[in-house]
């Protein structure tokens, strides 16, 4: 999978959200919970995904392109989103155990 921005947006995601589109990347990396952006009528399909960033959770826009995703916007969570995401990664990993040293 590739990961492609808009060099001009980032710079200002940074300046708007202090969080740059190329790290997006990395929020694949983590559990996601992600629904198809119906707000209005894309010219494509985009994304919102509920993620993880370097331990803050994040609300990242994107579309994809063959094998490409496309980062559109990206920036930290509300309280509500935060929640959300907590609550769901919390849910999907009820029953799992961290192992430790000890096991």
């Amino acid at each position: 999978m590739r990961f492609a921005w808009d060099e001009h947006k980032n710079r200002l995601n940074i300046e708007k959200h202090g969080i740059a589109l190329s790290d997006s990347e990395q929020v694949f990396e983590r559990p996601l919970l992600i629904r198809l952006d119906e707000r209005k009528d894309y010219d494509e399909p985009r994304w919102i995904a509920l993620g993880n960033l370097d331990g803050t959770v994040v609300v990242l826009v994107f579309t994809r392109r063959g094998n490409t995703i496309r980062s559109i916007s990206m920036r930290k969570g509300n309280k509500h989103e935060r929640q959300i995401y907590q609550d769901r990664v919390k849910t999907a990993s009820h029953g799992l155990r961290e192992t430790t040293e000890d096991d």
